[in-house]
């Protein structure tokens, strides 16, 4: 729908770019910001990775010299009454108004005393084992939730920059066009409305006494005069 060609609306018209320009400026620099925050995350997540498989591997080497000392029904054993529920409280952090999870930190290797079971009967070889993979079960616990902000972080990086190339693509050159041609039909109007000015100060400055014309004056004269 085109604008009313008129002052107002070319105001409005105004206003409207500069805000579209404006918002635009700021999405900008809310995607820079996420931008560089993603970066970051993804470098953490590539060194958890590490992390990562550095501590599954150690648990799965303490796993295999825990079978090869105790035998695999006993290590089974102690995995099934060892088997259980880890909660975890996950928490919303704001990155440029962006709400992404975060896990509260939690040391997940438990002391000896409080695997309930009695290390003397166990032996040191298992409570290796329950040690390696409670490390690693921390680690993955971590990823997790770096993985999951490094989505959403990369959604809302799309929406932004979809909401940019809207503004730069569409909106501003739409609104820059229909105030032009605002513009251009006021300066019009406005060049109009001086050649016509001029025309009647032309006009007035050819009319005689009482504002007639000096043909209409003379012509008076001849009628009146004897």
């Amino acid at each position: 729908m085109s604008r009313p060609s008129t002052r107002m609306a070319l105001l409005a018209g105004r206003s409207q770019l500069a805000l579209a320009r404006l918002g635009q400026e700021l999405l900008e620099q809310k995607r820079d910001a996420l931008l560089r925050e993603f970066y970051r995350e993804v470098r953490t997540v590539f060194a958890a990775h590490e992390e990562l498989e550095a501590a599954a591997g150690a648990a799965r080497l303490a796993l295999d010299a825990a079978r090869v000392w105790l035998g695999p029904e006993q290590v089974a054993a102690a995995a099934s009454a060892a088997a259980g529920e880890i909660a975890v409280e996950v928490e919303s952090v704001s990155i440029m108004g962006v709400a992404v999870p975060a896990v509260v930190p939690r040391e997940l290797v438990r002391a000896v005393a409080a695997r309930d079971r009695a290390p003397e009967v166990s032996g040191p070889a298992l409570e290796l084992v329950a040690q390696r993979f409670e490390e690693e079960l921390t680690i993955a616990i971590r990823l997790a939730t770096i993985e999951a902000r490094v989505r959403r972080l990369a959604r809302e990086i799309r929406r932004t920059s979809s909401r940019v190339n809207a503004l730069r693509t569409r909106v501003i050159p739409q609104l820059e066009a229909e105030t032009r041609t605002i513009e251009l039909v006021l300066e019009q109007r406005e060049r109009e409305d001086r050649f016509r000015l001029k025309r009647v100060k032309q006009a007035r400055a050819r009319a005689g006494p009482g504002g007639r014309p000096e043909w209409a004056v003379r012509h008076w004269r001849r009628v009146t005069e004897p």
